[in-house]
């Protein structure tokens, strides 16, 4: 899939930076304790940003406009903060530096100027978010105020900042940031297989093709390490700071360190700086570059302007059909019908496997390989069923309290549930037995890909669990991360970690969890929107609905069902989201509300 033909629906460049900041004037970004509105995440925007004159400073300014005016002007980095330097005297502007970390403020009419004596001006500014020097957005809370103290000196110009805060850095207003700033993926090659891993970022439109470049050779996050490839020598970087684009190509020329890579770490590279680079709006194909000459690899083309081309691909398509369960009976349904009835017929069926007849007594039901796999959980929640091609295939007991199965993009079925502290993972054995707890919650994959009945299934390492429980699960579209939902207690929280798989590809342990969506709380279900989002179904603001959570991103509610219990996915974004009731009907995601799918019955999305 071309990052150019097809950019992720959830991470549109300024559309989605939109989403973060546009409301925040007035409602803040999310705090612990509530989530915030948003715009659509998936609404497109590929209009040019409005070009806007920062305000310079004026002999007429008192001490707290010249204060106010530094912070405002700021706004615009041209010439090295021009603007924002004539608020400063001389010494000062040599004493600030920029730097590269921004810190985002609500809104001028919310900022609070004193000034305690003749020689100082102190601010109170409202912080929505502080974006960090490789692009992440992290949210503050909605009460999060910064004090900042000047000294201001007169001079023959009028007032001016004689000095500033240390650390300072850059403040860019909430309605700044969308004009200043494009979302963004830094996609990374995955430790197995041949697939990239989003990483959203927000990163300056000014330069923003070298920008991409150093970011595609960046580390990725602490969480995300253990499923990315790290197979470039060490010291690989720009040897230029600087990407130039000529009649559309861009021209990364790294380090001569890069030319040590073998061909795997080489297609690697292209890959990955390839569908980073093409999203800046002026590129239409990616030339890699060691000492002037092209980093060759096998099989590459003479212009390269996808992954694809070296073999990569970015994430599975969204649905079209879906299957539907009324009692024993399961039948390919579209994905877009308002019932099954309209939705259920020879057209959504054609070309699809057969599938079986799944019996009462089995529920919580999960389809992979294109629906030629279907997998069940016994009603007593101690036992998985699998079918391939609609024929039973015996699979190994695991434990108790299993919930909702989930396949992944490498045929492997992932299970959680809790089972005895014997036959998990020691290190979280060992955690259990400190708490008093006889069981464990344990997390297992099972390679449907093999064709022997015995073959035992594998119990991931996951030391962070300890006594806590998962109560769902849900894979990434490429495999390579996974989201949990983790009961403590009395709340339950949704998390994003790393899979790590050995050199077979088999999954062996999770990284460290990742928070996601803070002010949802007593969660019951997650999954995968698309790439870079998921939908998570918890309390927020009072009301049980789903909430579309893009990863460094606002929260969107989404708005609540009746008796909501879990949620299925199409990879489609918000429009691609289902709701299963606790009265056993189906809900589907239309425009900005929920209308019926299903009036009886259950939804299950394949993987492919």
């Amino acid at each position: 899939m071309s990052p150019r033909r097809r950019p992720p629906r959830a991470l549109v460049a300024v559309a989605a930076a939109a989403s973060v900041f546009a409301t925040a004037g007035c409602v803040g970004l999310p705090s612990t304790s509530s989530v915030a509105p948003g715009k659509a995440v998936d609404a497109k925007d590929d209009s040019e940003p409005l070009a806007v004159e920062p305000l310079t400073a004026s002999a007429y300014d008192d001490p707290r406009q010249i204060a106010t005016g530094f912070l405002r002007a700021q706004m615009s980095a041209h010439d090295d903060y021009q603007a924002a330097r004539t608020f400063l005297t001389g010494d000062a502007s040599r004493r600030w530096k920029p730097g590269t970390a921004v810190t985002v403020f609500a809104g001028d009419s919310d900022i609070t100027a004193t000034r305690p004596d003749t020689t100082t001006v102190r601010l109170s500014v409202p912080v929505v978010a502080t974006i960090d020097a490789d692009g992440h957005l992290v949210r503050q809370p909605s009460t999060t105020r910064r004090d900042l103290r000047f000294t201001v000196s007169s001079t023959a110009g009028g007032w001016r900042l004689s000095q500033v805060p240390d650390g300072l850095g850059v403040w860019i207003s909430s309605t700044d940031i969308a004009r200043l700033f494009s979302r963004v993926n830094v996609y990374y090659p995955a430790a197995y297989g041949r697939s990239l891993v989003p990483d959203p970022r927000l990163l300056p439109r000014q330069g923003l093709a070298t920008a991409l470049a150093r970011a595609a050779l960046s580390a990725p996050p602490q969480w995300l390490r253990p499923a990315i490839a790290t197979s470039l020598p060490t010291g690989t970087a720009l040897a230029v700071d600087a990407v130039p684009v000529r009649d559309g190509e861009a021209d990364v020329a790294l380090s001569s360190r890069a030319s040590a890579a073998d061909n795997p770490a080489r297609a690697a590279l292209w890959a990955s700086v390839t569908a980073t680079v093409m999203q800046a709006p002026e590129v239409r194909s990616v030339s890699v570059r060691v000492g002037g000459a092209r980093l060759e690899t096998d099989n590459l083309p003479a212009q390269v302007s996808d992954p694809s081309q070296v073999g990569y691909s970015i994430t599975a398509d969204s649905l079209d059909e879906v299957i539907s369960r009324s009692g024993a009976y399961l039948a390919w349904t579209h994905a877009r019908a308002n019932d099954s009835v309209s939705g259920t017929d020879a057209r959504a069926a054609q070309g699809r496997p057969l599938l079986p007849a799944v019996p009462a007594d089995w529920s919580l039901l999960a389809a992979g390989q294109g629906g030629r796999q279907i997998a069940a959980i016994s009603n007593d929640r101690t036992s998985v069923r699998r079918w391939l091609n609609g024929t039973d295939v015996t699979v190994p007991d695991l434990g108790n309290q299993l919930v909702r199965p989930a396949f992944d993009s490498s045929g492997w079925l992932w299970v959680a549930g809790r089972t005895s502290s014997a036959s998990t993972p020691s290190s979280q054995a060992s955690r259990s037995k400190r708490t008093g707890d006889t069981s464990s919650a344990a997390l297992w994959a099972l390679d449907t890909t093999s064709t022997s009945p015995t073959r035992t299934p594998t119990a991931l390492d996951v030391p962070w669990l300890g006594a806590s429980s998962v109560t769902s699960l849900s894979v990434s579209p490429e495999g390579s991360r996974v989201a949990l939902t983790i009961r403590d207690g009395d709340d339950a929280r949704a998390v994003v970690a790393a899979v790590e798989r050995d050199e077979r590809g088999r999954p062996v342990s999770l990284g460290p969890a990742h928070d996601i969506a803070p002010g949802v709380h007593d969660v019951k279900d997650v999954v995968w929107a698309d790439g870079t989002s998921l939908a998570v179904l918890g309390t927020s603001d009072g009301l049980l609905q789903p909430t579309l959570v893009p990863l460094d991103d606002a929260p969107v509610p989404l708005g609540g069902v009746t008796g909501a219990s879990s949620l299925v996915s199409t990879l489609d974004g918000r429009s691609g989201l289902f709701v299963r009731t606790d009265a056993n009907t189906v809900f589907t995601r239309q425009g900005s509300s929920w209308s019926s799918f299903l009036t009886r019955g259950d939804l299950i999305a394949p993987r492919s």
